[in-house]
């Protein structure tokens, strides 16, 4: 946030301070109520909103349930790998202009809060790689993101990959797997879609550095051409699932960092891991979108991969939303949900049970399992018999897959007294439609 003094004398500054010290004739960019930015050295530019961003929260009930999640997947076969994306202004500090200072930015500290995180996310048996260090090793004149854009360049999705494949290689899951051997290549520099800089350009009377980099696509060269590739292997997020299939030996779930072709990002991880990469990422699909409609698809229900990994910059907070879409992916994670609840159909779009004698706690779950997939939206009500009850819905976004699958965690609307549910889904029931109690794998059900 800016102090309020700065933000007066910055705007008395006026838009001919600004382009006075543009190398672009940009003025006023910093006051851009859709993407506020600041220009640094050599046409780099940082958002204020987001690169100059100091705090990151990853509060305790985010590392405990992050640590119940890997817990969860591992107890089943995966192992969980958070790849922390650090801001633009951490991975290219040498181009921030002196005015970044004055929006409160401090190199040290945000390399403080990064190295916190993966360190604690470590703690809580989350293998964390170190992208910041991988970025900041990169050559002079080869930048890892974009200058007028907020992504990573091919450059900066190799590093960041070759981080990623250490420490997968290092663990012990590794030695589980059958490594393969890929060959990346060249394709010849490429353009990238960039909102950001369509934006900054309407700005600036000079034309913007473009968003370019050279593009690269990575094959296995020791299997049939028929086997697939690592980064053109990768399957559409809205693919149907193979029950038939062998297990993938690493999902890479995440966001546009990972979803674009041009720069390769899932074909630098299968040569760095030497591993099949199965791509579910998600452009705009924030912190949760790819991760949420993979762990809540059947393709993961019917083959577990041995590593996955998931993508997200530092910037998308975990706790934005609360800790529900945490308690989901650790109710999907887990292998708990087996008691069937007794189910009255009670309209054609709604499902009530009793949940008897089983006594829920917070740490654990209401599956509402729509059957087929389809379904983006169930309205839950918990009731007990004094009349208490309370609300909440869970809506997928239409980036994300329409799975069916909704898991209710009962961490913020446990009552001791509750004993019925309500599922409300936004389509007709099917014949599959039902409700499953799931239990937290520390206690029992009753």
């Amino acid at each position: 946030m800016i102090r309020p003094l700065v933000a007066a004398a910055l705007l008395a500054a006026g838009p001919a301070a600004a382009q006075e010290s543009s190398a672009f004739g940009c003025t006023g960019i910093e006051f851009n109520p859709t993407l506020p930015a600041v220009e640094g050295k050599e046409g780099v530019f940082y958002r204020t909103m987001s690169d100059l961003r100091l705090q990151h929260p990853m509060r305790g009930e985010v590392m405990a349930l992050m640590e119940r999640l890997a817990t969860a997947l591992a107890e089943n076969g995966t192992t969980l790998v958070y790849a922390t994306v650090p801001a633009k202004s951490l991975a290219m500090p040498q181009f921030l202009p002196p005015r970044a200072a004055e929006y409160g930015y401090d190199p040290q500290v945000a390399d403080t809060v990064y190295t916190d995180i993966i360190t604690r996310l470590d703690s809580a048996g989350v293998v964390a790689p170190d992208l910041r260090r991988a970025l900041q090793s990169a050559p002079p004149g080869d930048p890892v993101f974009y200058p007028t854009d907020f992504h990573w360049t091919s450059t900066g999705a190799r590093l960041a990959a070759q981080a990623i494949g250490d420490a997968i290689r290092a663990h012990p899951a590794y030695a589980e797997t059958t490594p393969g051997t890929y060959e990346t290549r060249q394709l010849g520099v490429q353009p990238a879609f960039s909102g950001m800089r369509r934006t900054l350009q309407t700005f600036c009377t000079k034309a913007l550095p473009p968003v370019e980099a050279m593009a690269y696509e990575t094959v296995r060269t020791d299997s049939p051409a028929d086997a697939g590739t690592g980064g053109d292997a990768a399957l559409d997020i809205f693919a149907g699932g193979d029950e038939g299939a062998d297990s993938p030996q690493l999902v890479l779930v995440g966001t546009s960092f990972s979803d674009s072709p041009v720069n390769n990002f899932a074909g630098f991880l299968s040569h760095a891991s030497g591993l099949d990469v199965v791509n579910y990422s998600v452009t705009g699909g924030n912190q949760f979108g790819a991760m949420i409609s993979y762990l809540t698809s059947e393709d993961f229900a019917a083959a577990r991969p041995r590593f996955l990994v998931w993508e997200n910059p530092i910037y998308n907070n975990l706790a934005q939303y609360g800790t529900a879409p945490l308690e989901e992916l650790v109710a999907a994670a887990g292998n708990t949900c087996t008691t069937v609840l007794e189910t009255e159909r009670t309209d054609d779009h709604t499902l009530t049970a009793k949940l008897g004698d089983l006594r829920p706690r917070g740490t654990d779950a209401i599956f509402a399992d729509y059957g087929p997939e389809g379904a983006r939206r169930v309205d839950f009500t918990l009731h007990s018999p004094e009349g208490f009850t309370r609300e909440t819905a869970i809506e997928r976004g239409q980036r994300q897959r329409a799975t069916g699958n909704f898991y209710l965690g009962l961490g913020a609307f446990h009552h001791p007294g509750i004993t019925r549910v309500t599922a409300r889904f936004d389509r007709p029931l099917t014949a599959d439609s039902r409700l499953v109690f799931c239990t937290d794998p520390k206690g029992d059900a009753s």
